[in-house]
């Protein structure tokens, strides 16, 4: 099994930037959202809350490459 790696904590707008580059260079994060799991679930949420983006061990060199050109 693979491990999964943190490559990026911040903003939505960034983590949805980064999300989409990502998928477009064949790399599929993996994105743990707080605020929206407790929307869903009726529960409240800090809104000052990160956003986690994780890509596996093997994809994190591409995916540095990837957030650094961005520079966010």
């Amino acid at each position: 099994m693979q491990k999964q790696v943190l490559l990026f904590k911040g903003s939505f707008i960034e983590s949805k930037r980064l999300e989409i580059e990502l998928i477009a260079n064949k790399i599929n994060p993996i994105i743990i959202n707080k605020k929206q799991s407790a929307i869903l679930s009726g529960f409240g949420y800090n809104p000052n809350d990160d956003i986690f983006i994780y890509v596996f061990e093997d994809q994190l060199k591409s995916s540095k490459v990837i957030l650094s050109n961005l520079t966010i």
